[in-house]
């Protein structure tokens, strides 16, 4: 049985001493009644905040709840922190090799080559992109198994994960927080749509010049 599932049992066992509901524990933890499901079956972990508070209506310490199984939840709390810092590092390695791939195969067509040549350095470009690109899926997919295992909804959940934070309440609320991470989707799809103006003007402008030619 691993952390989650043993952290799970002995919520559920905590409650049902206290003879409490799940709506019950759910309201006095201020979480849905999904999330104590969650718990109990072991589907997610409550973070340090939902600990302490379980802790103080159970009557018992955080230790005693977390049942010996600190260092072990601790360290996979790192190794989920590596997952999701991987993952985001990835899709930024992924988008450069995009772009570097995309000037060099435009730079090829400009060397003025031969097709079969040109075909031959081009499938070794696109062997380096996909490699990159199914490590990327790997990394995100692992990324997401977090976020479901740890209930991080949002890019404010995860940045508050990553910092140790109890809650994305407790997050300053400098220029970071309000114009990168509640807008990370807008930052993500304005980077793509720029990506895509590029390589399109890229293509045109070597169409018009091969016209002139």
């Amino acid at each position: 049985m691993d952390v989650a599932k043993r952290i799970g049992v002995r919520i559920r066992a905590c409650r049902e001493r206290a003879g409490m509901t799940q709506g019950e524990l759910a309201a006095a933890a201020f979480v849905t009644r999904q999330s104590v499901g969650n718990w109990e079956r072991g589907a997610t972990l409550p973070d340090i905040q939902s600990l302490q508070l379980l802790a103080g209506v159970f009557g018992v310490t955080v230790d005693e709840l977390l049942g010996g199984d600190a260092d072990e939840l601790a360290r996979e709390a790192a190794n989920d922190r590596r997952v999701l810092m991987r993952s985001f590092i990835m899709e930024w390695v992924n988008i450069l090799v995009i772009i570097c791939v995309g000037l060099a195969r435009s730079a090829l067509r400009e060397l003025g080559m031969s097709w079969s040549a040109y075909q031959g350095y081009s499938m070794v470009l696109g062997v380096i992109q996909w490699t990159v690109m199914l490590y990327m899926l790997f990394a995100v997919a692992g990324r997401d198994r977090v976020r479901r295992a740890r209930d991080l909804v949002n890019a404010t959940d995860i940045v508050a994960f990553l910092e140790g934070r109890a809650s994305a309440d407790e997050l300053p609320r400098d220029w970071f927080y309000r114009w990168v991470l509640t807008k990370v989707n807008w930052w993500r799809w304005g980077i793509v749509a720029v990506l895509l103006v590029c390589f399109v003007a890229m293509g045109m402008g070597m169409g018009a010049t091969r016209s002139i030619a």
